[in-house]
């Protein structure tokens, strides 16, 4: 078969790309290895119920009169109205530090006035910080890597606050240890707290359908349950694309939605542009308790918490199992208009993990390594709530070692390589990546990374 564009992957940035070229007329097929869409922001069921793979929130909920705010850009490439979406905007989110809490709502305001409140000799500073990320070039395609820590002590001179400004931030964009790349916290910076939360009222699946739908009416084609299993490279130019099942393919042109390491490790010449990308480390943890009734009944009516149990924050791989001492808690039921889904009982807990020490468990281990990390977690939760333990009838838990399975990103990595791609380009002039590994995050930045690539590559 011969294609004007193959996509590898039908993650988010995969299906955003084979929209915007199907809706230009292009033959475009998307090959995805498992038997069900979305990639990091997938979807499985369990007894009847569709439950959503690491969704939290779709971040950059701007407003709909702001034409410049990424959503509003992405709904105008897709070509569809925000309504399709039916998003829940956010009631309040917060971040939970010793001696300190800061609440987050969509928009800088509220954020804002917390932190006068709260630190009221850095308002300037954060007023400073604010201005100098709203003027950053943060998709630049040729960037100045800046540490964040290095920007942050520029404007905030306590350390506290730049840690909680750093929490929420790392925890939903961070490839990195310790530090972060200060175009890629203007980027999260201004997703999360500059324009705000919102979530799909029925969760991934059905937006997932609605836009594989939009791609099939343009005629687009997607094959389940059959990846790309090798890019035969000549003189720096995809000759064939082999499939899983043995097909040949050959195209003008290949995008690859699967990770920049990945991609390279597809090619049957060397990929130094990808390669330099480096391999992802940063592995999570994350559970889900479903409750015997709502999560608010113990105080938890926040949307989603960012917490530190200690006040440096930390953000890096334990040396073995999970680090306790930070968490993420969503309760997607708190979403405005939410309190009737499957998920409104239930609230998901995310910590960071070692990939290297969950991949080395042998079965029995792995299954008894899950068991005790439940366990701990559910304390942590009582921690916040007392007595939200024993309304708990119900876990489920994935890994770095699911996290691989479903989606072959190298160490489960979540966030993908340390260092981005922002131009997508490789060492073959008809192959180009996106995804997370040309720095784009979250469901809008994974769907506007496809449709950003779509457009270089027409």
């Amino acid at each position: 078969m011969h294609l004007d564009v193959l996509i590898i992957g039908a993650g988010l940035s995969g299906i955003g790309a084979g929209i915007r070229l199907a809706y230009f007329g292009k033959k475009v097929a998307i090959f995805e290895r498992h038997r069900l869409p979305g990639g990091l922001n997938s979807y499985y069921h369990r007894n009847s119920l569709s439950i959503d793979v690491g969704l939290h929130a779709l971040t950059n909920y701007a407003p709909e009169d702001d034409r410049s705010a990424p959503l509003n850009k992405l709904l105008r490439q897709l070509r569809l109205k925000r309504s399709t979406l039916d998003l829940c905007p956010q009631t309040f989110s917060k971040i939970l530090f010793p001696g300190a809490t800061l609440r987050m709502g969509n928009g800088l305001d509220v954020f804002r006035a917390e932190v006068s409140a709260r630190f009221p000799k850095e308002t300037a500073g954060f007023d400073a910080l604010c201005r100098r990320i709203a003027e950053t070039d943060s998709m630049s395609l040729s960037p100045v890597r800046e540490s964040a820590r290095a920007v942050l002590e520029q404007y905030i001179s306590t350390p506290l606050l730049r840690e909680m400004l750093l929490c929420p931030v790392m925890f939903y964009g961070n490839p990195q240890m310790d530090d972060m790349d200060f175009n890629q916290f203007c980027i999260m910076f201004q997703s999360l707290i500059m324009e705000g939360m919102a979530r799909p009222h029925d969760g991934m699946e059905s937006l997932i359908t609605m836009l594989l739908q939009r791609y099939r009416e343009l005629g687009g084609e997607l094959y389940l349950e059959n990846g790309i299993s090798k890019l035969r490279c000549e003189n720096g130019h995809v000759a064939e694309i082999i499939d899983d099942q043995g097909g040949r393919h050959t195209a003008d042109m290949v995008i690859s939605s699967c990770g920049a390491s990945e991609t390279a490790a597809l090619c049957t010449e060397e990929q130094p542009t990808l390669q330099q990308c480096g391999v992802g480390q940063m592995g999570f943890v994350e559970t889900m308790f479903n409750l015997d009734r709502s999560p608010k009944v113990f105080g938890l009516d926040a949307c989603i918490i960012y917490r530190s149990r200690i006040p440096q924050f930390r953000f890096r791989l334990p040396q073995e199992g999970i680090d306790f001492d930070s968490q993420i808690i969503c309760m997607p039921g708190n979403f405005q208009g939410c309190d009737d889904i499957p998920a409104a009982n239930s609230v998901r807990m995310t910590v960071t993990a070692s990939p290297r020490w969950w991949m080395a468990l042998s079965p029995d281990k792995y299954k008894e390594a899950k068991r005790k990390a439940a366990e701990s977690l559910m304390n942590l939760l009582d921690e916040v709530a007392p007595g939200i333990k024993g309304a708990i009838k119900a876990w489920d838990m994935f890994t770095p070692k699911t996290i691989y399975r479903f989606t072959g990103h190298c160490n489960g990595a979540i966030y993908g390589s340390p260092y981005k791609n922002p131009t997508g380009m490789t060492n073959c002039d008809n192959l180009r990546i996106c995804g997370t590994d040309q720095g784009f995050l979250g469901i809008v930045g994974s769907l506007m990374s496809g449709c950003v690539i779509a457009n270089r590559v027409m």
